[in-house]
C-alpha cells in the first residue's frame, strides 16, 4: 500500500443513515427513488415518483440526503450507482439500495468512484446470491475494504477523474451517436431505394411472385423425426443480417418426408410473436416450423432483392397492420400472401440493386465494428484510470 494511505472496512468510514415510514404521514408527498430510477449508463437518478405517504410501497424506507451515494444491492453488477442531488435532499429510496454517507475523512465523490473499481465489483459478483434476483446484503457491502489517502490527495484524484470521465463521456456519446447514425443511414437508403422506384417497376402480390407456404413441425414425441438430414428453421434462427443459423436443429430423412421443404433461393419471414416481421433468406434447402412463412420465387426473382424490400419500414408496417395488433401478433398465410412488393422489369436489375445494398450493409458493419471497438476501448480506459487512481498511481 502506498505511503500515507489507510485501509479500513467500508462500514468504518460510513455515517449512520436514517430510515423512515412515509405511511405514518398519509397526506404528505415525497419523491420516491425506486431501483429502476437510476441509470446505469450515466449513473444518475433519472426519474422519481411523487407519492403520498398513504401510497408508499413497503420498500420505501430509506431517507437520503444530498451527496449520499446509493448503490443497488439487487443485481449489484448492473452498476446502478448514483449520488443524491440537492433537490432530492430528505427524500426516500427503496430498501433495494444501500445508502453510503461517508464520514468527513472520505470525499463522497472519491467513494462514488471507488464503487466502480474491479476490486469492489469483483467482490459483489462473488457474493451475490439468488438465481432470479441475485443480491448482496448490506452487511456484505459494509465488510468490503477500502484503501484511501489523505483528504487533499482524494480531492486531487477526484478532480482528475472528474475531468477524464467527462471527456470520456463526451467521446462515448459521440461514438454511440455515430453508431446509431451508421445504422440509420442504411435504413434510410434502403427505404429510399424502394420508395423512389425507377421506370417500369410493377407491384405484385407475394403469391404472384412465387409460391407461398407455412412451415410445420413433425411430432416432437417421435424422436426419429429429428436429425441432421435437413435444417429445421425457427424464429430464433434468424440472424440480424438476414442469414440463417442452420446449425441448431434439423430433421431426419423420415421427418423431412412429412415436412414442407423450402428450396434454395427462397425468402423467409417470422409471422407470429414478438419477432414478427423478421426476415431472412436461404441459399440451401431447409424446412421451417409453423411460425415461419416462406416465399419461393417462381419468376427467377432475386431472393436478396426481396429480402431487402421486406426489411423496409413500408413492408414491415403492412405486416404489423395485417397481424391485427393482438396480444400475440400473427399474420396468417392468406393475408401475408396478399402483401405486395415492387419489382423492376428485369431480374438483372434486381440483382444489381441487391449487390449495391450488400456493399452498403458491409460498409455499415465495418463502421459499426469501428465504433464498437472505440466504445470497448473507452470502457477499458475507465477501468485503467480507476485502477491507477485507487492504487496510488494516478
Amino acid at each position: 500500500m502506498k505511503t500515507g494511505w489507510q485501509s479500513k472496512a467500508l462500514g468504518e468510514i460510513l455515517q449512520k443513515t436514517e430510515t423512515t415510514n412515509p405511511s405514518q404521514s398519509p397526506e404528505v408527498e415525497f419523491e420516491y427513488i425506486d431501483v429502476s430510477s437510476v441509470s446505469n449508463s450515466i449513473f444518475q437518478i433519472e426519474e422519481t415518483q411523487s407519492l403520498k405517504g398513504k401510497d408508499a410501497p413497503s420498500r420505501a424506507r430509506r431517507l437520503v440526503k444530498t451527496n449520499d451515494i446509493i448503490f443497488a444491492t439487487i443485481r449489484p453488477t448492473l452498476h446502478r450507482i448514483a449520488i443524491v442531488p440537492k433537490h432530492l435532499n430528505h427524500q426516500v429510496c427503496s430498501t433495494g439500495y444501500f445508502v453510503l454517507r461517508p464520514k468527513p475523512e472520505v470525499d463522497h465523490r472519491f467513494l462514488f468512484y471507488w464503487l466502480f473499481t474491479e476490486a469492489f465489483m469483483g467482490q459483489m459478483e462473488q457474493l451475490q446470491k439468488g438465481a432470479s434476483y441475485p443480491a448482496v446484503t448490506d452487511a456484505e457491502v459494509r465488510a468490503q475494504v477500502i484503501i484511501f489517502p489523505s483528504l487533499p490527495e482524494q480531492h486531487r484524484i477526484v478532480a482528475i477523474l472528474d475531468k477524464a470521465f467527462d471527456g470520456i463521456a463526451t467521446v462515448k456519446a459521440n461514438a454511440e451517436k455515430n453508431l446509431k447514425n451508421a445504422r440509420a443511414l442504411f435504413e434510410s437508403h434502403l427505404q429510399a431505394v424502394f420508395s423512389q422506384r425507377g421506370k417500369g417497376w410493377v407491384e405484385k402480390p407475394l403469391d404472384v411472385i412465387g409460391k407461398t407456404q407455412t412451415g410445420s413441425t413433425p411430432k416432437t414425441s417421435d424422436q426419429s423425426n429429428y436429425g441432421d438430414f435437413i435444417p429445421f428453421v425457427k424464429p430464433g434462427d434468424f440472424n440480424t443480417d438476414g442469414s440463417l443459423d442452420l446449425g441448431k436443429d434439423g430433421l431426419s430423412e423420415a421427418g423431412a418426408k412429412g415436412a414442407r421443404k423450402v428450396q434454395a433461393g427462397s425468402v423467409l419471414m417470422v409471422c407470429i410473436g414478438a419477432t414478427i416481421g423478421k426476415c431472412g433468406y436461404c441459399n440451401q434447402e431447409v424446412t421451417t416450423n409453423q411460425q415461419v412463412n416462406a416465399l419461393i420465387p417462381s419468376d427467377g426473382s432475386s431472393n436478396k432483392f426481396i429480402y431487402y424490400q421486406m426489411r423496409t419500414e413500408t413492408f414491415q408496417r403492412s405486416v404489423i397492420h395485417g397481424s391485427g395488433q393482438a396480444t400475440l401478433p400473427i399474420i396468417n398465410k392468406s393475408k401475408w400472401s396478399a402483401l405486395s412488393l415492387w419489382l423492376p422489369p428485369t431480374v438483372s436489375e434486381q440483382k444489381t440493386i441487391a449487390a449495391k445494398l450488400d456493399a452498403l450493409i458491409e460498409e455499415t458493419r465495418r463502421l459499426e465494428s469501428i465504433y464498437q471497438q472505440k466504445l470497448a476501448a473507452l470502457d477499458e480506459l475507465k477501468k485503467s484510470l480507476l485502477h491507477q487512481a485507487f492504487s496510488g498511481q494516478l
